[in-house]
């Protein structure tokens, strides 16, 4: 068209510059060398890639208006056909990208474990971003630290930049930057030819030009889990003359890749702690007593009921050194699998100190200085009490690890009276010094041990159950009552006043009464 239009516009000549100023063609009228010599006109018309200059006579003013349009009428057809080729190519790469996103999905559901789902993920991931590395990294919440799973790199890149330390800290640098940031994403550019940003085997170190982060997660709301970080850098066309940058395109990419591996890498975790949800739970039944001890002078009963798959509670009935049995009852912080497998190595460890130590305090102490290293690496704390009982021996002797108070109903007087205690609770020192002290029972006295899953139990409005409540509760029960029958009231209490509401702590209680040994038969 630009052709076609200087012969029939006597004076007219077009030039098309690029993007530099050169000249890049050309179009004249047959008149347009005459017209060299007479004071011209000229308009201009930016174009994509490039401008277009029209000059003219400006003794032909008629032309002025056909130029203007012309212009204006090419300009536009230019940015719609560079549009339209700028949409085809994005539309092009966007079905690119969905296709991996299709692709890979089955992929991950078949892979054998984290490492090769990870690997896939990743790999997709770095494919369809187009990015000279991709990493998976998994965070391991107690550590609060993120392990290198999968590290996919072209040769060059790695021979640039070297290699990524195996295990990195999650509360500083960019890592912690990407699992507080709100957006869940952090893009960080690296400008060319300066400094290093991070030390040597960090994330920053290794990115030249873009640096970008996504938190793979699980579930929502409060139940979100971060099971890794997703890190993708620097365009694969990226080089210190080419700015090319990471951009919005590559920000959803990891998005939609981060959510995948989340979702499958998530479902499998919840299959595997299924699985060891299951097996604790048997594991956890198996340690529990089958019945109450027998011991001549004493009746005596237990009931644990957890709030959920796995417990943090537990009672037992050891055998000491010196031939007494000690009763106890602990609570570790917590309701879920770890706490159920701490009470398990603590059940172990506690039966195997009885073994050897005659006093309850020194089991207490031992105990307290051998798990000590554990309760604190898991941040979680044990509260335990314990009543070392001697058949046909009214006088029994008590020692607290921060427990709850011990509650005695004394039949002589009605009325109950409780014991408690000012010792440290497990975990927090590794020698408590712990003490234990005498408690002279009498026929018909009875012994009340508890975790606080009773007391702190709540109503629809909110409102505890109480130590008071249980203190009255346990007066009116004992009388007539055998052990087992006072741990049943005590539970059906606990029940209706919770009035159908789910508790949110487990519950144990252990009833020792003393009777007439004579009586029993």
């Amino acid at each position: 068209m630009l052709a076609a239009l200087p012969p029939v516009v006597e004076g007219l000549n077009l030039r098309v510059l690029d993007p530099d100023g050169g000249n890049a063609g050309s179009f004249g009228s047959a008149g347009a060398q005459r017209s060299a010599q007479r004071e011209g006109e000229e308009r201009r018309a930016d174009l994509p890639e490039g401008t277009l200059v029209a000059e003219y006579p400006s003794d032909l003013p008629a032309v002025r208006s056909l130029v203007d349009a012309v212009l204006t009428m090419v300009a536009e057809r230019e940015r719609l056909e560079s549009d339209m080729t700028s949409i085809n190519a994005s539309s092009l790469q966007l079905m690119e990208r969905n296709y991996e996103l299709v692709e890979t999905l089955p992929q991950l559901s078949a892979a054998g474990d984290e490492v090769e789902v990870a690997r896939l993920g990743v790999s997709a991931c770095q494919r369809a971003a187009e990015v000279q590395r991709a990493i998976y990294l998994r965070f391991l919440p107690q550590s609060d630290c993120f392990e290198v799973v999968v590290d996919l790199a072209t040769e060059a890149t790695r021979r640039a930049s070297g290699d990524l330390d195996a295990v990195c800290p999650a509360n500083t640098g960019f890592l912690a930057e990407v699992l507080a940031s709100e957006q869940g994403v952090v893009l960080r550019e690296v400008l060319p030819k300066r400094a290093r940003l991070g030390e040597h085997g960090s994330l920053e170190y290794l990115a030249r030009f873009d640096l970008l982060g996504v938190p793979v997660t699980s579930g929502a709301g409060d139940k979100r889990v971060v099971l890794g970080v997703l890190v993708l850098m620097d365009k694969r066309a990226a080089t210190f003359d080419n700015d090319v940058r990471l951009d919005n395109q590559e920000v959803q990419v990891a998005l939609s890749f981060a959510a995948m591996l989340g979702a499958v890498l998530g479902a499998r975790k919840s299959a595997e702690l299924g699985k060891e949800m299951t097996m604790a739970r048997a594991i956890q039944r198996q340690i529990l007593p089958d019945g109450a001890a027998r011991l001549p002078g004493f009746d005596i009963a237990a009931e644990y009921r957890a709030c959920g798959a796995v417990g943090g509670d537990y009672f037992d009935f050891v055998s000491l050194q010196d031939g007494r049995t000690l009763v106890v009852v602990a609570d570790v912080s917590g309701h879920n699998l770890a706490s159920g497998m701490m009470m398990v190595s603590a059940r172990a460890m506690l039966r195997t100190l009885a073994l050897v130590r005659s006093e309850p305090s020194q089991v207490f102490e031992d105990l307290a200085a051998a798990m000590y290293d554990d309760l604190t690496r898991t941040e979680r704390f044990l509260t335990a009490a314990g009543v070392a009982v001697r058949e046909r021996d009214h006088r029994v002797e008590y020692v607290s690890a921060g427990h709850n108070d011990m509650l005695v109903y004394r039949a002589a007087t009605d009325s109950v009276e409780r014991i408690g205690s000012e010792s440290t609770i497990l975990g927090f020192l590794p020698r408590p010094g712990y003490a234990s002290r005498d408690v002279q029972l009498a026929p018909g006295d009875c012994v009340l041990l508890f975790t606080d899953g009773i007391t702190e139990a709540v109503d629809e409005t909110g409102a505890m159950f109480g130590d008071d409540r249980l203190a009255v509760l346990f007066a009116q029960l004992v009388p007539g009552r055998t052990a087992r029958g006072i741990v049943d009231g005590v539970f059906q209490e606990v029940d209706m006043f919770r009035r159908g509401q789910a508790g949110t702590d487990d519950i144990t209680a252990v009833v020792i009464r003393c009777v007439d040994s004579r009586s029993q038969t």
